[in-house]
């Protein structure tokens, strides 16, 4: 089967309207919203679905407080849909709505989502990083505009923490084709592709008890990923760790506290990687983490 990444969220939440403010602040455009939640989605039409935390149509929260409630993953085909169910219904509960979408959950109780691809392909303009000593690609007698606005990509990956790292893995790879990019040694966390990806990973598990860790939207470039963070801190959100880099992925980051369950990350540039990547086994400590980060960076004075 083929699964090309995250192609929804859903995330029940206690306060709907501090939800708006942050993605909005985030940089998601906003496509409907009203009393019961709003659906915001990034430049490829990866959606973001906020609902109250006690919505009925949610699958049952894995935790107190605001979380994921829904990972829907984009299929190539019907028939990898239709294997899927096969699968997974020989020991848990699958259902399908009436837009073909497929509804399951994953040995953690975290619920899962399969459906046709509905993002839209997306192409961003030419980096404009100029290296000293090549040609120039930001063209001759230009400067960088650094009031152009900062919209996240898709949903790069998404962080959740899991009590038996190594069981949680075996289901995405035995049972949905995942690929093992890295892991932490001791079961305390594996790095995950989607088969149909070459992204370093669309899902990280992470040992503890379960919960949202955080999302990562990508942006185009550091630049990007520090601009967007700097309209994030003046506008009153606190960030939690960042701006970085990862070792591993190799991409940069900034993260934000956010009143949704876990942290948002604005990241850029991460590894890619096909079956020929050789996962490696890393001990969990923070120079395994970040290459470097900035734990805080104050906005400027005004």
């Amino acid at each position: 089967m083929t699964l090309y990444g995250i192609d929804s969220v859903a995330l029940g939440i206690d306060d709907i309207a501090a939800g708006r403010r942050f993605y909005t602040d985030f940089g998601l455009a906003e496509k409907q919203h009203q009393e019961t939640g709003a659906d915001f989605q990034t430049l490829d039409g990866t959606t973001i679905m906020l609902r109250k935390i006690r919505d009925r149509s949610l699958p049952a929260a894995v935790c107190e407080g605001p979380t994921v409630r829904e990972i829907t993953w984009s299929a190539a085909s019907v028939a990898d849909i239709e294997s899927i169910a096969a699968d997974l219904g020989r020991d848990r509960a699958v259902t399908q709505d009436a837009e073909g979408t497929l509804h399951t959950m994953d040995d953690d109780s975290y619920g899962l989502a399969f459906r046709l691809e509905r993002r839209r392909h997306f192409e961003p303009a030419p980096n404009q990083l100029n290296i000293y000593g090549r040609e120039p690609n930001r063209p001759i007698n230009t400067r960088v505009d650094f009031r152009a606005a900062i919209q996240p990509a898709s949903v790069a990956h998404i962080v959740i923490l899991s009590p038996d790292v190594p069981r949680a893995t075996r289901f995405y790879v035995d049972r949905l084709g995942f690929r093992v990019s890295d892991r932490f040694k001791n079961g305390k966390g594996a790095f995950l592709r989607s088969s149909g990806s070459t992204y370093h990973h669309n899902l990280f598990l992470l040992h503890g008890t379960p919960a949202l860790h955080h999302i990562a939207f990508p942006v185009t470039d550091f630049n990007e990923v520090v601009m967007g963070g700097q309209r994030l801190l003046e506008r009153g959100w606190e960030a939690r760790i960042g701006p970085g880099r990862h070792v591993i992925g190799s991409n940069f980051f900034w993260y934000f506290k956010s009143p949704l369950g876990g942290a948002m990350e604005l990241t850029a540039d991460m590894d890619r990687a096909n079956d020929d990547w050789p996962a490696r086994e890393w001990d969990h400590v923070p120079e395994n983490t970040t290459a470097w980060s900035m734990i805080f960076n104050p906005p400027p004075a005004r």
